[in-house]
């Protein structure tokens, strides 16, 4: 049996930390046994994982500060192999590995990408320190598993990581739970209305003031629901009041299950500049919902064909965006066939044993070589 550690700073609700749940929770137990680390305690997702995990907080409020906790950690435990999930802790353990390889020789470090690197670098406060870096130290990972074929060649082109130690291993959807989840019982904001739907952190990147400046360009007959929170909410409901829309407006701010929103609703919206490969998307066709989506950065257009699942538009074009919104005839959508070709790509079996060859074997070639 092989002992795997995760690590992860907390289990707030993104999309980084969902991903992670799902593989705790589906993991073969008669192959793994299975701890994780955190740097801090709580989060929205903590009641989600398993009852047979073993959970280790640190205590740390900052990652970077609670590094030697963490080594002296991994030296105590001793596992098998180390999965590291998430943007700088990835980064920060990598400095490490060659130090605990020489107490642990035999530990495999595994990383999952959550982020575009060369997108993701260009927001930290020294870009330049992070981009030196990543080029000389991410490389001690045995592997890195990548959410999309974008963000695998920006990790290979940019920053020099060895091609054959990287794969691309899309998200999971936890299909039964979703739909489990999806039937509680909820009162939907908005009735007879076109209703549009959104679920992110209310953050620059996000871009949902473009969200609501194309809600301003359609008529009454579509309201918008906003699930999620953050740094923009008081900017984003000020705005909405000054475009004179908060009448169609809802901004529910965080829900642990906003499935029920996701099942009742129309059509989901997507505004973000970037984005490795959003979960969201996958969730929305869950249900059977087109997609109205900027084209931008990142995994967005591995996930959206035209007219199949939704509609990509020009990243930033709020014109072309409403005028998507009002073309979508949702009765041409056949919801059976997205939710029928979303189960098939991306349900948890599939990807779990994806993880489980790589956690098992190495790097076995699962998937087929697109770069």
């Amino acid at each position: 049996m092989k002992n795997i550690l995760f690590i992860m700073p907390k289990l707030d609700g993104g999309g980084a930390e969902r991903v992670l749940v799902n593989i705790i929770n589906h993991l073969d137990r008669d192959i793994f046994n299975i701890s994780l680390l955190l740097f801090n305690s709580g989060g929205l997702l903590i009641d989600n994982l398993r009852d047979d995990i073993e959970i280790y907080i640190l205590n740390s409020k900052s990652t970077l500060r609670g590094l030697p906790l963490l080594l002296k950690k991994i030296y105590i435990l001793k596992p098998d192999i180390i999965f590291s999930g998430i943007g700088n802790l990835n980064l920060y353990l990598s400095i490490f590995i060659p130090v605990v390889k020489l107490f642990l020789p035999n530990t495999t470090f595994i990383a999952r990408q959550a982020s575009i690197l060369s997108v993701n670098n260009g927001r930290e406060k020294s870009p330049r320190l992070y981009e030196w870096l990543y080029k000389r130290v991410y490389k001690n990972y045995s592997r890195v598993i990548c959410q999309s074929l974008y963000m695998q060649r920006d990790l290979i082109e940019n920053y020099s990581f060895p091609k054959d130690k990287s794969v691309v291993i899309n998200n999971p959807i936890d299909i039964d739970s979703l739909e489990r989840l999806s039937k509680k019982k909820i009162e939907y904001p908005f009735h007879n209305s076109i209703r549009l739907i959104h679920i992110g952190q209310l953050r620059y990147e996000k871009r949902q003031d473009l969200l609501l400046k194309a809600l301003f360009k359609l008529d009454d007959r579509y309201s918008l629901t906003i699930i999620g929170d953050g740094a923009k909410r008081e900017e984003l409901e000020s705005l909405a009041s000054n475009l004179d829309i908060s009448n169609r407006v809802a901004f529910l701010g965080d829900k642990k299950n906003p499935y029920s929103y996701l099942k009742e609703a129309d059509i989901f919206l997507l505004t973000s500049e970037y984005e490795g490969f959003p979960n969201v998307l996958l969730e929305a066709n869950l249900f059977g919902l087109p997609v109205v989506s900027f084209n931008s950065i990142g995994g967005i257009s591995e996930i959206i064909k035209d007219k199949r699942n939704g509609i990509l538009v020009a990243q930033g074009d709020i014109e072309a965006f409403a005028t998507a919104i009002e073309n979508i005839d949702i009765k041409n959508f056949n919801r059976e066939k997205i939710i029928e070709d979303t189960k098939d790509k991306y349900n948890i079996d599939l990807i779990i044993e994806k993880y489980q060859k790589v956690f098992i074997k190495g790097f076995p070639n699962i998937i087929k070589d697109k770069l």
